[in-house]
């Protein structure tokens, strides 16, 4: 007689474009294909989502009608727009507030299976509200970076997690350390995956471009990007930069790339879907990475997957479970522009290095294929 396999439910704070929601929609795809009853239980349904495909099967509850403004605070902040602050404030914290009970009333609701928590603040409802036939996981799909709060709350607020899993090896490593005092969670690694990889990958008829992938904030970096191509440009005044996503810092952006008259050399493509970012991949020759942080980037999988040589400033985790140093590409200390226009340089003028690291590039990619993860994922789940 066949096993009746758990219902496994996921909660997730929404499917919009991200790393972290491909990596979400790719886990419930596996476990459907693993013969899993799968729902991803969203708080915000955002527009245009879910923005990866996702298989049929798996059924989608949203817990909110509303969605964040931040938007809208931020804008009547700028304006100075006194009375909508205050209004847009009040409704701010009703969302937060509602946010947080709908979560904690969802998780009630859960009497047995299996739930997945993609976000800190759940997994601490989770073991402090979970309900004891419950087979509890919990991931964090960021670097902690130390932070003494979350890395408190983690030791003594996930007592009642069975399983914790962390994106990268160093990550898992420091969390037992972390965590050694807990004696019922285990904590153990399981990348991000791809969901498929291409047969081959050609070399020829790249176009001269580097691509960078990512929402336009801060932590991406793209500042600092552009401030190095504008360094080279004139150097190899051929080459053009791509930057595709969306976000806050378009505007400031923008203004950066007129300030260096580079409006023709670089691009802010807008949010594009997975299917045009793997085009917009398949035609360029570099990936280019300036993160401050990182977890374990979905969008270097992606560049390795497409025979791209990577770039990456070696923050503290992230890049460096993925690039292997002047094999794939090249990762250079933090902070370190120099190093990084030079290898940067080395890299669009020397065909046969692009070459060569393109085919390594795409040789490690199969690291990170589905088939090797699924096993972990399917040991985890029947134990």
């Amino acid at each position: 007689m066949k096993d009746i396999l758990k219902n496994i439910r996921i909660i997730a704070l929404h499917l919009a474009f991200g790393g972290v929601e491909k990596a979400i929609v790719n886990m419930a795809n596996l476990f459907i294909e693993l013969g899993y009853p799968v729902e991803i239980i969203c708080v915000y349904r955002m527009p245009n989502s879910p923005a990866f495909p996702l298989n049929a099967q798996v059924q989608v509850t949203y817990l909110l009608k509303n969605t964040p403004n931040r938007q809208q605070w931020k804008e009547c902040l700028k304006k100075k727009r006194l009375f909508q602050l205050i209004k847009e404030s009040i409704k701010a914290i009703r969302i937060l507030l509602h946010k947080k009970y709908s979560v904690y009333r969802a998780i009630r609701n859960i009497q047995d299976g299996i739930i997945i928590t993609t976000r800190h603040e759940d997994t601490l409802v989770l073991s402090k509200y979970g309900r004891s036939n419950v087979f509890k996981i919990a991931q964090l799909h960021h670097d902690h970076q130390f932070n003494q709060k979350l890395l408190k709350a983690c030791s003594s607020g996930y007592t009642n997690i069975d399983v914790f899993t962390l994106l990268t090896p160093q990550l898992a490593d420091e969390m037992r350390e972390i965590m050694k005092k807990n004696q019922n969670t285990r904590v153990i690694c399981i990348p991000n995956f791809l969901e498929q990889l291409p047969e081959k990958v050609a070399f020829a008829n790249r176009k001269k471009i580097i691509i960078a992938v990512g929402r336009l904030n801060r932590v991406k970096g793209f500042s600092r990007l552009i401030e190095i191509f504008s360094q080279i440009h004139s150097a190899v005044p051929d080459w053009k930069l791509l930057i595709v996503g969306e976000g806050e810092e378009r505007s400031s952006l923008e203004t950066l790339i007129q300030s260096f008259s580079l409006e023709n050399q670089v691009m802010l493509t807008g949010q594009k879907s997975s299917t045009e970012i793997e085009e917009l991949m398949n035609d360029a020759s570099i990936y280019a990475m300036t993160s401050h942080s990182e977890g374990l980037p979905f969008v270097l999988l992606e560049a390795l997957s497409c025979g791209l040589p990577i770039i990456a400033y070696d923050v503290r985790v992230g890049p460096r479970a993925i690039v292997e140093d002047r094999v794939n590409g090249f990762l250079i200390p933090e902070h370190d522009q120099q190093k990084f226009i030079m290898a940067l340089l080395d890299l669009i003028q020397n065909d046969n290095l692009r070459q060569t690291m393109s085919n390594h590039a795409y040789a490690r990619a199969k690291d990170f294929s589905k088939d090797r993860i699924k096993n972990q994922w399917n040991n985890i789940l029947k134990n």
